[in-house]
């Protein structure tokens, strides 16, 4: 009996679970969109939100782009140009704002997860079942899968094209930033992102609808990434 609950599907908490993570992806996705937005407009940038990223620009970086751009060849490789002291330290200030903003995305993300997942804690040691208020926290607290995707999808894309480096996303660009390895935040946010996600499935959902939960959940966020990346956001956001 112990065994059959652990592989039970309840079909109908399966659909619930299924629209759900469709329903929350795309929210998950504009909201990190919207981290980076805030600290960018706090900077002095000028912004647009897109279906899957946000641009941002301003004098400084537009500055940069045009120095680049008439300077290429001596940049790449390492050679004296005219400016060259006004364009390192143009992009030195580019790079300190893009540090914030791509940080601001990230930290949206995973304050949302960690606050929800610290509410529902204080909730669930308070009473046993779940109301609806504590499955609005869940789906919060998997915010953190957000971390999870970012360090698989690198690694698996990675050794699909044979690539050098196994991380992508904001928390590669930040750490490059940072002048630290590459997958320093991948891997340390993606472990938290594991270890949180895995105690919301196996200490906090009821056991009867576990395995739904967590089937629910992995279709649901890959129809909801499908759907929002390639027909609803591209239309709804270009």
């Amino acid at each position: 009996m112990y065994f059959m609950l652990y592989f039970r599907i309840n079909k109908l908490y399966l659909l619930y679970f299924i629209f759900g993570f469709i329903f929350i992806t795309p929210i998950g996705t504009i909201l990190h969109e919207y981290g980076h937005i805030i600290v960018a407009q706090l900077n002095g940038y000028t912004t647009k939100l897109h279906y899957g990223s946000m641009s941002y620009t301003n004098e400084i970086r537009e500055k940069v782009h045009e120095l680049y751009n008439e300077n290429v060849h001596e940049i790449e490789n390492n050679l004296s140009f005219k400016n060259k002291t006004e364009y390192y330290s143009l992009l030195k200030e580019f790079n300190q704002d893009s540090l914030m903003i791509y940080s601001g995305g990230i930290l949206q993300t995973i304050m949302i997860g960690t606050i929800s997942f610290i509410i529902l804690l204080f909730k669930k040691s308070k009473n046993k079942s779940l109301s609806a208020i504590d499955w609005v926290l869940v789906f919060l607290s998997l915010f953190w899968l957000r971390e999870v995707f970012i360090l698989l999808s690198g690694i698996i894309i990675g050794f699909a094209s044979n690539k050098d480096s196994f991380f992508n996303g904001d928390e590669a660009y930040v750490s490059s930033l940072l002048g630290i390895y590459k997958g320093s935040l991948s891997l340390t946010l993606g472990i938290i992102g594991i270890l949180i996600s895995s105690f919301i499935a196996f200490k906090i959902i009821p056991k009867k609808i576990r395995l739904s939960f967590i089937l629910g959940g992995a279709i649901g966020s890959l129809i909801g990434f499908f759907i929002w990346m390639n027909i609803a956001g591209p239309y709804l956001l270009p």
